[in-house]
């Protein structure tokens, strides 16, 4: 496979969403995507003295900067930055597909260009032909730019094609992915210690199908929730020493689907499909709408990044969700963090920001761009993008410190959308005020923690990133994999039809992908 750019950003193509349908309900799938534009034009920036910028970005609930009380936002941060900003808001579903349609328009790029994941085929395609600017002589000015400056290094070769940096990356805890379990529903069916094997999962799973653990004597209850977005079987996979994409073995680099440890994994995830441990409908449940089944009592487990976990326990304590043990108490949810003593990890970012020359075509465009991506790190922006405006969704207590209302959901807020422009370098949040941490936020840095040393890599991350093959194929002969994946766990292909696709991937240009990358591989004297 290539890297993990489209994994935790995409949905089924079209033609898999069709084969779906026809041949199994429920595992279909139906694109959708909207798209926006809002806050005024060009020339409202110039007038009240402002540079204009335009920014492409994903919309997670389509409400980005529209609620109550969002012209506010926009005023706080346009004030500050001495910014105004054209948003074109796209829907995350499609968001990898407007990608790649915008890519290809290049007269017509907006000056800051969001992408998700770790570096695509397309983009380096892009890079090498010239369409970003060079970064690296910016980011060294830490006078004009003092928190992006500090960016991590190490993180920023991710982001290097042919000597350049091409992007400023969107900052992530390296062991955010992990296990999440409703605490209530695992003592209403006896399972008293947290699942730390494979088979205490699939246990504890069985127990929240079958077991009628929110006690309402109806078979209304799976185990985990599934989504198009398939990042949770990228994590589950890991539980069975798959690794992350790409895996080091007798001294080469092996891309992960042609390892036992692959399907064995998948022959375990269509095992919980075909007993109904998750919803059959998996494959159609939009990633906006992804953590509903948990908040509504359908379903008791979630795998995704830890701070979902904690947002489905805010989720209880803010409509007093009762637990179904101990009704004079509020539900909560357990976040474990690794299975088997095995995690995804992380890049260190997810996402990341491209200047374009289509859009910023002289370099104090670049130099505007980069000062407002800046300035939405200080911790006032943090503030306003994370926690929105104070006396209307939090307060600050008599020590100064932030205190979260809680009382609208975060598409509902009226800074909802806005992190999406946070690169949260240096930090993950404000330094002052600070956050006054809950038990939710305790237990979701207990989880970072824990996951942290055990968490995989993938290495090939940087040598994905400089490879003409994968610049050439990479994005065409992933989609391969990652259909008959889907395909095989709701059962619509046997074994012989993933080894069919495996094959497919190689004479499509795999075969010359793995050469590549281990040519690169055995180059580097840092490996």
């Amino acid at each position: 496979m290539t890297g993990r750019s489209k994994k935790w950003q995409r949905v089924l193509t079209a033609a898999l969403a069709g084969a779906m349908v026809l041949s199994l309900a429920a595992c279909g799938g139906k694109n959708s995507s909207t798209t926006g534009t809002n806050t005024g034009s060009g020339e409202k920036g110039a007038e009240a003295g402002k540079a204009t910028i335009t920014f492409m970005l994903p919309s997670f609930y389509g409400t980005d900067l529209k609620n109550e009380n969002s012209d506010q936002v926009i005023a706080k941060y346009e004030d500050y930055t001495g910014t105004h900003v054209d948003w074109q808001w796209e829907s995350n579903d499609t968001y990898g597909d407007k990608i790649g349609l915008t890519l290809m328009d290049k007269n017509n790029m907006p000056m800051v260009l969001t992408a998700s994941g770790n570096l695509t085929a397309n983009v380096v395609d892009a890079a090498k032909k010239g369409a970003f600017w060079d970064l690296a002589p910016y980011l060294e000015d830490s006078a004009s730019y003092p928190n992006l400056s500090q960016a991590n290094k190490n993180v920023l070769k991710a982001l290097t094609v042919d000597g350049k940096i091409i992007g400023i990356y969107r900052a992530r805890e390296i062991g955010r992915y992990g296990f999440s379990y409703r605490t209530d529903w695992a003592e209403a069916v006896g399972i008293t210690e947290a699942p730390k094997t494979i088979e205490d999962v699939y246990n504890m799973l069985y127990k929240f199908t079958y077991e009628d653990p929110d006690g309402n004597g109806k078979d209304d209850t799976y185990g985990m929730e599934m989504t198009k977005y398939t990042g949770p079987i990228d994590i589950i996979q890991t539980w069975f020493g798959v690794g992350n994409e790409w895996v080091e073995q007798d001294g080469k680099l092996v891309p992960v689907h042609q390892t036992t440890e692959y399907k064995e994994a998948l022959k375990w995830l269509k095992k919980i499909y075909d007993e109904g441990l998750v919803r059959k409908d998996w494959a159609t449940v939009d990633s906006g709408t992804w953590s509903e089944g948990c908040k509504k009592g359908e379903a008791g487990v979630f795998i995704d990044v830890m701070d979902s976990g904690k947002r489905i326990w805010e989720y209880f304590k803010e409509n007093g969700v009762k637990s179904v043990t101990n009704t004079s108490e509020t539900a909560t949810m357990t976040l474990v963090g690794p299975i088997n003593n095995k995690t995804l990890a992380t890049s260190g970012f997810n996402g990341y920001f491209l200047i374009t020359k289509s859009g910023a075509k002289t370099e104090e465009d670049v130099k505007n761009c980069l000062h407002f991506l800046d300035k939405m790190n200080d911790n006032e922006m943090l503030i306003l993008a994370d926690y929105g405006l104070e006396g209307i969704t939090y307060d600050l207590d008599a020590d100064g410190n932030i205190v979260q209302r809680g009382k609208l959901e975060p598409q509902y807020t009226p800074s909802a959308g806005l992190n999406q422009c946070l690169s949260y370098i240096p930090n993950a949040s404000s330094t002052s005020p600070t956050l006054v941490k809950t038990e939710p936020i305790l237990a979701q840095e207990a989880a970072y923690a824990a996951n942290k040393p055990v968490a995989i890599f993938n290495p090939a991350l940087g040598y994905l990133a400089n490879s003409e093959v994968n610049a050439e194929v990479g994005s065409d002969i992933e989609q391969i994999i990652e259909d008959a994946r889907t395909q095989y766990i709701c059962g619509q292909i046997d074994e012989a039809g993933l080894d069919a696709a495996a094959k497919q991937w190689m004479d499509r240009g795999g075969d010359r992908l793995v050469t590549e990358i281990n040519e690169l591989y055995q180059k580097d004297a840092m490996k």
